[in-house]
């Protein structure tokens, strides 16, 4: 009799390939700047939620901005989220708010 083994796919941690509308539990949406500072955004379902979510932001602090004041200026927002080993990973990086959202791909 031939034993077979089940390849399990882990997609960077997570159970499930992160998709759009992949539910996520509650993740967090983090605005970091390119020095390293950072501020918590917003909590998110989804990555198309976080997407939402990190435009108006953008949006707001751009007002801000306009206003005389000093808002963090994002380089990246970060979706993290609970993985498979139960520790917070980067679930997915948007690095242009207005238009582009790219999923995370170590190793690729």
């Amino acid at each position: 009799m031939k034993t077979t083994t089940k390849k399990q796919n882990h997609y960077n941690g997570f159970a499930v390939e992160i998709t759009d509308a992949t539910d996520l539990g509650l993740a967090m949406l983090i605005a970091e700047s390119e020095d390293g500072q950072y501020e918590p955004v917003a909590v998110v379902a989804n990555v198309g939620e976080a997407r939402e979510v990190a435009q108006q932001d953008l949006r707001s602090r751009m007002d801000r901005l306009e206003h005389g004041e000093s808002p963090l200026c994002p380089y990246v927002y970060r979706v993290w989220a609970r993985g498979i080993d139960g520790e917070h990973r980067i679930a997915c990086e948007i690095t242009d708010a207005i238009r582009t959202t790219k999923p995370t791909r170590k190793g690729r």
